[in-house]
């Protein structure tokens, strides 16, 4: 294997606004300093960001307020080591360390929002969770399959809900109204959020809605407006909790929450030019789940016990236009569903005064998956066909358990930490499809083994040094092991010996605080084994069904991902902070003949540099100003698959740059108004791997209130 190719090492990017260092041998105070922000999604369970041994974005509430962003992956934007490729306005794939797609978990509170139909390569699932009804999002950057199984190959995204208030400690009955408003110039769209929330005694309850009508997005110079890229959205949540305050119970906490989107007239236009085709998508999600959240006092033991149900809906008509490029002419209609139940179970044990710690539990989803095909000329009813993407009737079954250990062999008062952890993963996997048509019967399954170890000294929250090696892979979906038919670009056939993607990853960080200043530099290098790869095949002893090539899923690829992920952050002093992230990566496919090719989809040079200003508060006003240039480089290095994408100019990606000014105001505490200009200089441009351009000047006005 010729993949010996040298680790880079890198920074990562901290909260901007530090705080000074603490004295010697004594903690910071939490409440002054971001770096405390609780973080749960690398270990589930609650640690400060600043001593975790692995690479974690966080956008909290501040910012989530302050930015006001039109879906939850434009929330990501300005996370470090997180580049968003969007193939519609209504898209958005976050790429982590290379990876796209089924190869990023979505969880959202600690429930799997990934299922079986959610396709390769780039996808617009983040989009079905709210900006407005969530508290902030974090990005676990490297493998996450130990605690999360399948699909956590690249990282792990989850989203946090808004909860209702904790009403225990008020007499009597407790709750507020929250509202917040989204205006933007470049589609002329338009959010309004409102939820509530009323509290009596241990029981707390909260609703809310979100609605979004968003025209055609305007791009930056000579552009002008992207047709069909308007859409709407309507987003509803709602969660009840009961906290038990005394008794054998005390401290439980039961929890009911019911969280649905809706995403209509979503269309895709990166073919419309070149071959006349136009996709409109339509996706409806609905998650229900119970969580029993317990105390186990003599055995030190917390734990989490969640059953949840998800209905997951997928409409896309895919168009043949006029040479007009309005006028449809042909149409295929496509519907996927899949419900999904599921169970999770987590338990913490503390032992030896906190110095050892053990982390283990098991959970089990099954995916019943529905499917139909319709075609017609337009102006004509839809007629079913029976060439449908999936064999209706499919399911799909993901399983495991796990067991992280952690202890601290050496702790001294002084603040000197040295931890150990290690952890072993039993993962699984079945998926059966009916037959179809020619095709007999498919059933497929897997069993594999995850492990993870790691080694960190951490001293105060001045240094923390760690280094890991975590093991990741992502099963086959039901699209790429059992999928029949017209994908667009080629004819698919099954293939019922697909197995997993498998990466080792080994990653070094270590972070450091120096006065006002906060660095941090990790590294990361990530061996890819079994890569699925589309190799031709036959259908019915035929190369080709109706003038398209015949391909299946098959194992085998094996490259190297390593990158490079730098920031740092700096008090100035008078309210002036100073931060920026800068992230490199790059990825190699080993071909048969032992040549080596880029992996595809791998972003550019890209990063953020931000000056930022916060006014000391004035009567009952405080606010700040923020100057920010988003930037990304060329990116040439293509693959074979890159140079036949639609949505990959020629030749490749050209850089860009975007200087953007934001500022915001709070007024009495419940009034808060944010105003910010995007791509002032009106540069055109589109991140890389996209289907459209991102847009022009924009002039986005949020505000919110609460009582």
């Amino acid at each position: 294997m010729r993949l010996g190719l040298l680790p880079l090492f890198t920074l990562s990017l901290l909260i901007p606004h530090v705080a000074l260092a603490a004295p010697e041998g004594k903690q910071p105070e939490p409440a002054k300093d971001p770096e405390y922000t609780t973080v749960v999604t690398s270990k589930l369970g609650p640690e400060p960001l600043y001593s975790a041994d692995r690479s974690i974005s966080v956008v909290d509430k501040k910012a989530l307020r302050e930015r006001a962003p039109r879906t939850a992956p434009e929330a990501l934007w300005e996370a470090p080591g997180v580049y968003v490729q969007q193939t519609n306005h209504a898209g958005g794939s976050p790429v982590v360390r290379g990876m796209i797609g089924p190869q990023i978990l979505l969880v959202v509170d600690g429930v799997r929002l990934s299922n079986s139909t959610y396709r390769t390569g780039p996808m617009q699932y983040l989009n079905l969770i709210d900006p407005f009804s969530i508290s902030r999002i974090e990005v676990l950057r490297g493998a996450g399959s130990l605690l999360y199984g399948s699909d956590a190959m690249g990282g792990v995204i989850q989203a946090v809900p808004i909860s209702p208030r904790d009403a225990r400690e008020r007499p009597g009955f407790d709750g507020g109204v929250t509202f917040a408003m989204r205006r933007a110039s470049a589609d002329s769209g338009q959010t309004l959020h409102g939820h509530g929330d009323l509290g009596y005694g241990g029981l707390s309850v909260l609703g809310g809605v979100s609605y979004q009508q968003l025209g055609n997005l305007r791009g930056g110079g000579d552009v002008g407006e992207q047709v069909y890229s308007g859409y709407r959205a309507w987003y509803e949540n709602f969660a009840a909790t009961y906290r038990f305050s005394d008794g054998v119970f005390k401290e439980w906490q039961v929890k009911v929450a019911y969280i649905m989107a809706h995403i209509e007239n979503a269309g895709r236009t990166d073919k419309l030019k070149d071959k006349k085709s136009l996709s409109i998508y339509d996706n409806e999600d609905h998650l229900l789940y119970g969580r029993l959240d317990f105390r186990v006092r003599p055995l030190r033991t917390r734990g989490q016990a969640t059953l949840s149900y998800q209905h997951f809906f997928e409409r896309m008509d895919g168009f043949s236009m006029g040479d007009d490029l309005y006028t449809k002419q042909k149409g295929t209609r496509d519907e996927v569903t899949a419900a999904t139940v599921g169970a999770d179970l987590r338990l913490n044990t503390s032992l030896l005064s906190r110095r050892l710690r053990l982390r283990y539990g098991g959970m089990i989803y099954h995916d019943m998956v529905g499917a139909g095909r319709h075609k017609a000329t337009w102006g004509q009813p839809w007629a079913a066909v029976a060439d449908q993407s999936y064999p209706d009737g499919s399911t799909y079954d993901t399983y495991g358990l796990y067991l992280h250990l952690e202890g601290d062999p050496l702790r001294s008062p002084e603040g000197h930490i040295v931890r150990l952890g290690a952890g072993y993963r039993l993962h699984g996997m079945a998926g059966a499809a009916p037959a179809l048509g020619t095709l007999s019967e498919v059933d497929f399954s897997g069993l594999g083994h995850v492990a993870l170890a790691s080694a960190q000294y951490l001293y105060l929250d001045k240094v923390n040094v760690a280094l890991t090696f975590s093991q990741g892979f992502r099963a086959p979906n039901l699209q790429e092991a059992v999928m029949l038919g017209d994908t667009g670009k080629f004819f698919h056939v099954p293939n019922a010996d697909l197995g997993p993607e498998r990466a080792d990853t080994l990653e070094l960080l270590a972070r450091g605080r120096i006065w006002r200043v906060r660095l941090a530099a990790a590294g990361y290098i990530t061996w890819l084994h079994d890569l699925i790869k589309r190799v031709p095949s036959t259908h019915e002893g035929q190369k080709e069904v109706a003038g398209k090539d015949v391909y299946r899923n098959e194992n085998g690829g094996e490259g190297l991902l390593y990158g490079v992920e730098a920031g740092a952050s700096v008090e100035i002093g008078w309210g002036l902070s100073l931060a920026g992230h800068l992230t490199y990566t790059r990825g190699e496919e080993e071909k048969a003949d032992g040549s080596l090719d880029p992996l595809s989809r791998i972003p550019p040079l890209f990063g953020q540099v931000k000056l930022r200003y916060d006014m000391p508060q004035v009567w009952h006003l405080n606010g700040f100003v923020e100057l920010f240039v988003r930037a990304a480089g060329d990116q040439a290095r293509l693959s074979a698959e890159d140079m036949t994408d639609a949505r990959i100019p020629a030749g490749g990606t050209d850089g860009w740059w975007t200087l953007n000014l934001r500022l915001g105001a709070s007024v009495f505490d419940w009034m808060r108004v944010g105003f910010t200009l995007e791509n002032m200089l009106d540069a055109a441009y589109k991140v890389h791997g996209s289907g459209i351009y991102e847009p022009g000047i924009n002039a986005v006005l949020g505000m919110s209130g609460s009582w």
